[in-house]
């Protein structure tokens, strides 16, 4: 397996992207699917400028990330453009939150369906992940952490970052510089700062 410092850009300057922050508190069903149409109203979204990219000979398999806060966990929807993921047998997804501990949530698929997931921290893959962790993945990737496993104390903000993975080599990254902040406070429709 190739080193996780593979999907993390050199130096990128920023792509083009809407972006959105939260606005409400969510409340989603992990099931990889679109369960309704409220779900994910609210959700902060952030969504790449990808047009064009085949001209130039990049194929593009992430298209949007959306995430938000319920009372206990933070959500991420991860949105792929389904004919190039459609293709690929064997992927990784690998979501990366960077709270004072780096955690990355570790989904391999198979033909659109999870086939396993782990949770590491540091470097330690930790033990019972669906206790901490829920995924799924349907239509898109969906990724629930329980708020205790975060550690967030004394954090205003983390950063997020999703690459996915084919072959042992990273093929795409959202955003394209690695991470985005995630701020917290109620003001931010997140968990108030733990002081």
């Amino acid at each position: 397996m190739a080193p996780e410092e593979l999907a993390k850009p050199i130096k990128r300057m920023p792509e083009r992207a809407y972006q959105l922050f939260p606005s409400t508190f969510l409340k989603v069903k992990v099931d990889g699917l679109d369960s309704s149409y409220f779900e994910w109203l609210g959700a902060g979204v952030y969504s790449p400028e990808r047009r064009g990219g085949s001209m130039h000979g990049r194929v593009f398999f992430l298209k949007e990330l959306r995430y938000g806060f319920e009372e206990e966990r933070f959500v991420l929807r991860v949105d792929g453009f389904p004919e190039s993921i459609a293709e690929l047998e064997d992927t990784e997804f690998r979501v990366v939150i960077g709270v004072k501990e780096e955690m990355a949530v570790v989904v391999r698929t198979d033909r659109g369906r999870v086939k396993e997931f782990s949770v590491e921290k540091g470097n330690v893959c930790l033990l019972n992940p669906k206790e901490l962790v829920e995924v799924a993945y349907q239509r898109h990737l969906e990724v629930a952490v329980n708020r205790d496993v975060l550690e967030l104390k004394g954090m205003a903000r983390f950063t997020v970052g999703v690459a996915l993975w084919h072959g042992g080599l990273p093929i795409d990254v959202l955003p394209a510089e690695g991470f985005f902040d995630v701020q917290l406070g109620e003001e931010h429709s997140a968990w108030p700062v733990d002081s």
